[in-house]
């Protein structure tokens, strides 16, 4: 994996890492691993390297590219045909569909907010609107397959392939079923109900707080089954977010559309670990008020919280943190060009630029001519071409 671009690596490792804990977790009661189990680990590697490649630095053909899907359709096809049956078994599963559905778009998102414009935003808020509006209305059907062996075997095909139909720049279904079927169809209708809950859901999440009764409501909800309150949960995560990212991308502002994004991001970890955990704790008196109220805090700009696990956790974790730095500057830039006169500005931005090298100059006599290098480049990159004296 040396030669792949450092993002890229880092995506490898997240679904290297899902791959070793399915199959850790697959042979916990069976301690030895048989050379059809090794070929499944080999194959699944070469997948994830596949995967990685096919969607690194390639430009999003917004789905209207034909032959794009043809050629997906066929490799669906072939992959169902000659991909054995315990390879199948690995990669079309819940991890396996977690992994492509959530893992990679999480991280691609992360990547997306951390960088100037909004372009990259606006296409993984759609895939996110598409691929929560199929899971959430779906979540049933993932309860049966757990149970029914026939049923398993298909559905998880058909969420692996159509997760990765939606994500790979090459068919780009997100978009193409954004402008055929999401806006067209739900955006007439979903529009205005959005926009009168926005006000609506912070005045009831404030009346809750300051209630005196609240307690009661807590005590209701407690001896609700655990399976209501999971529902409860998954509801108040994604039906408002998923309206508010319609009508996000439906307008010209881009600052919506990095809001919501930003959000799934964070919310998409919170159900990974949630899915996760639950098995242990969800029977535990105050585990899904916990996580409620932890939605609430993503999802409400009154907190802010989402830019808050956003940059202290995400950000980190995803190793953007340069990245986010020069976003911040753009956008500081931005602002500035936006609140100065025109004329003054380009002399503004020439004196910035040179107060800057002036202070990595030091830097660079004290360590080496590579940091000069670095930090021009960085400067041209902010504030646009500076003069050569």
């Amino acid at each position: 994996i040396y030669p792949l671009p450092y993002s890229s690596k880092e995506s490898l490792w997240c679904i290297v890492v899902a791959i070793i804990v399915n199959i850790s977790l697959k042979h916990r009661r069976r301690k030895i691993m048989d050379s059809n189990d090794i070929a499944s680990i080999i194959a699944l590697v070469i997948a994830a390297l596949l995967l990685v490649l096919a969607t690194n630095r390639v430009e999003r053909t917004k789905g209207r590219v034909w032959y794009y899907h043809v050629a997906y359709a066929g490799f669906v096809t072939l992959s169902l045909a000659f991909i054995p049956e315990d390879v199948q078994f690995q990669i079309f599963s819940p991890v396996g569909v977690a992994v492509v559905g959530m893992v990679l778009p999480i991280y691609e998102s992360i990547r997306a907010v951390c960088t100037p414009g909004v372009e990259d935003d606006k296409a993984w808020l759609q895939y996110w609107i598409a691929m929560e509006l199929v899971s959430y209305s779906t979540e049933w059907v993932d309860d049966l397959a757990k149970s029914s062996v026939a049923l398993r075997e298909h559905w998880y095909e058909f969420e692996f392939f159509y997760f990765l139909w939606l994500l790979l720049p090459y068919t780009d279904g997100s978009t193409l079923t954004f402008d055929y079927v999401t806006q067209p169809l739900l955006g007439p209708v979903i529009e205005p109900i959005a926009r009168k809950l926005e006000g609506w859901i912070t005045k009831v999440v404030l009346l809750f707080v300051n209630a005196s009764h609240l307690w009661l409501l807590w005590a209701v909800f407690i001896l609700m089954p655990a399976f209501l309150k999971r529902f409860m949960a998954v509801t108040l995560g994604t039906v408002y977010p998923v309206a508010a990212s319609i009508v996000a991308v439906t307008t010209p502002q881009g600052d919506d559309d990095t809001y919501w994004l930003t959000y799934w991001s964070c919310f998409g970890t919170t159900f990974l670990i949630m899915d996760w955990i639950e098995q242990w704790l969800g029977n535990v008196p105050g585990f899904y008020t916990i996580v409620i109220f932890f939605i609430v805090y993503l999802m409400l700009p009154l907190f802010g919280g989402a830019e808050q696990v956003f940059r202290q956790i995400l950000v980190p974790l995803a190793n953007q943190h340069e990245t986010l730095l020069l976003r911040d500057a753009y956008l500081l830039r931005k602002e500035m060009e936006s609140k100065i006169d025109p004329a003054r500005w380009q002399e503004m931005r020439k004196m910035m630029a040179s107060s800057l090298l002036e202070e990595e100059d030091e830097v660079s006599n004290e360590n080496s001519d590579d940091v000069e290098k670095q930090s021009t480049s960085l400067l041209k990159s902010v504030y646009g071409a500076v003069d050569e004296d």
